[in-house]
């Protein structure tokens, strides 16, 4: 009866509410052409047409992937032999699904509560026929994080996994039957182990062991049960194990030891002896695409500006061949079979992606699915790569997108500052709000700022001791450098980010206040001793590089200087409306953070708005609340900036009802 009234009411609310969008009204954004149609926001955040995670089982008969089914996301599964499709609700699989070497069983490693953050294993059995039977934890649950750490090639019904449960700051290594949940100790964790190394036959390789200021890859040797070193590196190095082949003989490692670039190096277990496989002549290897059964590598990847793609092996040549006429572009293989005949390939441009299933006996394809939001490519803006120079001369990468329709000239601007800081922005569809807003009206500069990865160690280790310093400066030169061309108006700039982001939104408002009209921060730090104090527990062995870049809040004098860089403590200085979220689970960035602030804001009646958002943690996921996120925004900055808003939208009522 509830729901009957609370429905009756928001139908008759419905064309009121459907009346409230928003013209635009900054000059810039009324001449020319007139900016493009409006795309509602639910297309952004809930599109009905999504669809990813495309699969093909090891022996290759078999293609997963997830899409929505009616007005909720399901899992596909398509025997390609007999061209049949089951379908089976996806739950809490929105992150993806994997195939087990049994061809039977998927495994979802998503999150179990988006606050917590402690993910969960799930199989899936895919020959059986009651949903409700078919879906099997097979990891500890109650406050313990599980990771997949390895399929077993020659004994598909067990995988690797990690997890935490008898000690939350470090993880043992367990061997587990995807059938019957039984779970076996291959190896316990002594204090310092920051990763175990296995091989594709679920063999206990070595260890990553973290010492004092240095961190050890060890070998396992059986016959003797003793550890064997055989790759050594300061913390600030950066080094990844990316694939073992030969049962160990071989060891493949993305490091920049000894160099400023990360290379792939081949590393010969019994002689110590490096060999450099590649190296890209400009910026940092960014990932490998591996042998699905050898783990030997076959592609390099890197992103300079677009992406660049090198073959270490022919063996995929006729891949890239057939799709190389869609370029620029990002072609990524997310799953082969074992024999690699068929592989499922993304091709991700700035406008969105399509996928692919390759037969590489046959050279031919077939087009699988698209990324909704292809069908507004004619009217989604071009994303350029830029290149700046900051005030102390070191060249800045990142990414500049004009809205389509008006004259780019003294447009209201967004610096959208991504998170991390240890990440990078890129050129693809890489995240909705980059469109979304150029949508709206607005141009979006993205600048990867020093401490951002992929340039090199020297342009992050520039980042030491510079929150709120030669980091923000950055961002600021970016600025400067579109006002400096005519790109922006420098009365309407706005900042925009989410983790550091957010805490980049909130130095800028209460550092540089005359700079911007005003900021959004989701979930971004105010008070940085507080929020190293309370970090993740399993964030232990990785808490150095907080402290090289920001400090030891245990240590007085770089106390002192953490609350210099604190937004939390410079509340005064904020002039400009300012809009926070917080989600109220958040592990990373407790809610504290932005309750003290608003808080503080709200006592000195300063322009704040804020929404705390129960049973959310550091990423909004659901759809619900990334249509009110998107809302909020939208509205905001059309207030602010003089860009427009699409008003209500219809997806609200059933987040509402639902």
């Amino acid at each position: 009866m509830q729901y009957l009234s609370k429905l009756f009411c928001l139908l008759m609310l419905l064309p009121v509410l459907a009346s409230c969008a928003v013209s635009a009204i900054h000059p810039s954004l009324t001449s020319g052409n007139g900016l493009p149609d409006l795309i509602p926001v639910r297309d952004f955040v809930a599109n009905r047409d999504s669809n990813f995670s495309y699969r093909i089982s090891p022996d290759g008969k078999k293609l997963a992937w997830i899409a929505v089914k009616g007005v909720s996301l399901h899992i596909h599964i398509k025997n390609l032999e007999t061209n049949t499709i089951r379908t089976i609700p996806a739950d809490y699989w929105y992150g993806g699904v994997i195939w087990a070497q049994d061809s039977r069983h998927l495994i979802s490693n998503s999150f179990v509560e988006c606050g917590t953050e402690n993910n969960l294993i799930i199989t899936l059995d895919t020959e059986q026929t009651d949903d409700n039977l078919n879906k099997k934890r097979i990891s500890p649950i109650g406050g313990v994080r599980s990771e997949l750490v390895q399929l077993i090639i020659n004994d598909p019904e067990h995988i690797l996994i990690t997890h935490n449960k008898r000690d939350k700051t470090i993880f043992d290594l367990y061997r587990v039957n995807i059938k019957t949940k039984e779970q076996t100790l291959i190896a316990e964790n002594p204090g310092n182990v920051t990763q175990w190394l296995t091989n594709p036959q679920g063999e206990l390789t070595g260890r990553i062991v973290k010492q004092a200021n240095t961190k050890t890859l060890e070998l396992y040797q059986s016959v003797k049960a003793v550890y064997k070193p055989v790759y050594q590196w300061t913390l600030n190095d950066t080094v990844r194990v990316v694939s073992i082949n030969d049962k160990g003989a071989k060891i493949y490692i993305l490091s920049n030891k000894g160099r400023d670039h990360q290379v792939l190096l081949e590393l010969a277990s019994e002689s110590g002896k490096e060999t450099v496989l590649y190296a890209d002549p400009v910026v940092d290897i960014t990932d490998i695409y591996k042998h699905p059964v050898t783990g030997k590598p076959l592609i390099a990847f890197s992103d300079p500006d677009y992406p660049r793609y090198t073959l270490l092996d022919q063996s995929l040549s006729t891949v890239f061949s057939y799709f190389n006429n869609k370029t620029p572009a990002k072609l990524t293989i997310s799953s082969s079979d074992n024999q690699l005949h068929r592989v499922t390939i993304l091709l991700h441009t700035d406008k969105g992606g399509e996928y692919y299933l390759y037969d590489l006996r046959t050279n031919t394809s077939e087009l699988l699915g698209t990324y909704p939001m292809l069908e507004y490519k004619n009217i989604l803006a071009d994303v350029t790569p830029i290149e700046i120079l900051s005030r102390d001369n070191e060249p800045l990468h990142g990414y500049l997108t004009l809205p389509k329709g008006v004259p780019p000239h003294r447009l209201p601007l967004i610096l959208l500052v991504h998170g991390g800081p240890w990440e990078r922005d890129f050129w693809n569809y890489e995240t909705d709000e980059v469109q979304f807003f150029a949508n709206r009206g607005y141009a979006v500069l993205q600048i990867n700022y020093r401490g951002s990865t992929g340039y090199g160690r020297r342009f992050q280790e520039l980042a030491f001791g510079e929150f709120a310093g030669n980091m923000h400066n950055d961002l600021l030169d970016g600025v400067n450098w579109a006002i400096s061309k005519g790109i922006a108006d420098p009365a309407k700039v706005a900042i925009v980010g989410g983790s550091y982001g957010g805490y980049a939104a909130l130095v800028g408002l209460s550092f540089t206040p005359d700079v911007f009209a005003c900021g959004i921060d989701i979930n971004g730090m105010s008070d940085l001793a507080s929020l190293i104090k309370n970090l993740p527990l399993d964030w232990k062995l990785e808490m150095d590089n907080w402290y090289r870049y920001v400090g030891d809040p245990d240590k007085e004098i770089d106390r002192a200087i953490m609350r210099e860089k604190s937004p939390l403590f410079k509340t005064d200085n904020i002039s400009k409306p300012l809009m926070i979220i917080q989600g109220a689970d958040d592990v990373r960035i407790h809610k504290e953070q932005s309750v003290e602030l608003v808080k503080k804001l709200e006592q000195a009646n300063k322009e704040v708005t804020f929404w705390l958002v129960s049973g959310a943690g550091h990423v909004l996921i659901h759809w619900p609340l990334r249509l009110k996120l998107f809302r909020k925004m939208e509205d905001f900055l059309a207030r602010c900036l003089g860009g427009r808003s699409s008003g209500f939208d219809f997806y609200q009522l059933g987040s509402w009802l639902f």
